[in-house]
């Protein structure tokens, strides 16, 4: 480890250690990045930063979603997309291979 990265802030779950494993272990630095976080969560419902070592952020959720979580489903909209850069990137395919094999004839 450089001196850089011993400097901190560090953040971090600690399930690689046992002694550790069901806690959240950081320095003071990142201690207090965690708390100013969660006060911006509370406040705002979200925070994301680079200062939370190996997490982008914390989302305060309401409790009726820790009862049955689920990712949020993608739209209609969505899928449509994706599936017209799909066919697109089929279609750029076989063209490409009609074109090699008109080239190599």
């Amino acid at each position: 480890m450089t001196k850089d990265e011993c400097r901190g802030p560090h953040l971090r779950h600690g399930s690689d250690w046992i002694e550790h494993e069901d806690l959240i272990v950081g320095d003071e630095k990142g201690l207090k990045n965690l708390i100013r976080a969660c006060d911006v969560a509370l406040r705002d419902g979200e925070y994301l930063g680079s200062d939370l070592g190996e997490w982008v952020g914390v989302r305060k959720m309401d409790s009726e979603w820790f009862k049955d979580p689920q990712d949020t489903p993608q739209t209609k909209f969505q899928n449509a997309v994706l599936a017209a850069v799909l066919v697109l990137l089929l279609g750029l395919i076989v063209v490409g291979l009609v074109a090699t094999v008109r080239w190599l004839a």
